[in-house]
């Protein structure tokens, strides 16, 4: 436009702002804002809503709240663009104390809030653990006439996840369908991993065995989350069978599932199991952790077969598998009732060593 002697305008420049925001380059989208000013022209509530949806996608909300308070200084009113993209900022930041101060701006500037406002405040609630400001964000929509979607519901789950309150969770998923929202991949696995994690198996089978029926693919999170539910329930052939099952659902195992089903078996008394599944593990191409190896050696040591979980200890260095305190201990109980006093006072030393080492590297 210069070369052709084409003199730009305010909405040239704000396309020019929502092009750069587009491809993610925030830094050349403040330039073109700065500019305006210089070329004797006034930024607008779109110029500076483009603006700040550009640091937010650039994960720049310091940067992104600057401007926005710039706006008062410019005497531009923000209008409910200007406050999601400055919402979503902070809640990418992490920031959901000003998160929510914006939202309360908002309110009080007498803007009404949409869906991606309340979404993205939920979300940044959620991501900081606060889940009981989650719930009442998410509860205030009614009341504000607007409806959720699944992203506000799944947000509100995740956070109740967090929280572990997997009742709150499980009563969100179970109100989707009466408000006309769709449950997703994302909705199943997060209120699956909100009943896993407090032992509660039954709804988490449940939710799995719904997922085919709902046209939807059970991923390796919802198959791990069945897995360790299972685990924690005391229920080894089930957590088997659901790991047995994710090939045939093309989800491939991965370290989380390997270890839920090893820790199945290891409470379940089935040392031979564990062993046979942490010896699959470089097979199906997935790299066994020190989680692993405890475990399984947990499970030989159960079982009585000390040998089992000396040979289990051994093999960790060649996996390149760094043994802790729990490994060392488990090993020591098994060099104890296999009767080889001499091997659990040498791993006791070795342990003595790591604590030595731990001690300097904090200094």
């Amino acid at each position: 436009m210069f070369k052709a002697t084409v003199q730009p305008d305010v909405i040239s420049y704000n396309a020019a702002i929502s092009a750069c925001e587009k491809g993610g380059q925030w830094q050349q989208a403040l330039e073109f804002l700065e500019a305006l000013p210089k070329a004797n022209m006034q930024p607008n509530v779109i110029s500076y809503s483009a603006g700040i949806s550009a640091c937010e996608k650039g994960g720049q909300w310091q940067q992104a709240l600057k401007l926005f308070e710039s706006m008062a200084r410019a005497d531009v009113y923000p209008n409910v663009i200007s406050y999601c993209a400055a919402i979503s900022a902070c809640e990418k930041g992490g920031q959901w104390q000003q998160a929510l101060l914006l939202f309360s701006f908002m309110i009080n500037a007498r803007v009404q809030p949409n869906v991606v406002s309340y979404s993205a405040s939920i979300s940044a609630c959620e991501k900081s653990g606060q889940w009981l400001q989650a719930l009442m964000l998410f509860e205030a929509m009614p009341k504000a006439t607007v409806e959720p979607n699944v992203i506000s519901y799944n947000t509100s789950i995740s956070a109740c996840e967090k929280g572990r309150q997997w009742q709150q969770a499980l009563k969100l998923f179970e109100d989707m369908p009466a408000a006309r929202v769709l449950p997703d991949v994302i909705s199943y696995c997060a209120t699956m991993s909100a009943c896993q994690k407090e032992e509660q198996w039954q709804p988490v089978l449940t939710l799995l065995e719904a997922m085919p029926k709902a046209n939807i693919q059970p991923t390796v999170i919802s198959f791990s989350a069945g897995i360790s539910a299972c685990e924690k329930g005391s229920r080894w052939q089930q957590a088997l069978l659901l790991f047995a099952a994710m090939p045939l659902a093309k989800a491939q195992p991965n370290v989380i599932s390997y270890n839920a089903a090893v820790s199945a078996c290891e409470k379940g008394g089935q040392w031979r199991r564990a062993s046979i599944l942490l010896e699959s593990m470089p097979k199906a191409k997935v790299l066994p952790d020190v989680i692993t190896y405890c475990t399984a050696m947990s499970a030989c040591e159960k079982g009585g077969q000390w040998q089992q979980a000396l040979w289990l200890f051994d093999a960790m260095p060649k996996a390149k598998v760094l043994p802790d305190m729990v490994t060392f201990g488990a090993a020591i109980g098994a060099c104890e009732k296999g009767g080889h006093q001499r091997r659990a006072l040498i791993l006791f030393e070795g342990i003595a060593e790591q604590v030595v080492l731990l001690h300097c590297f904090l200094r």
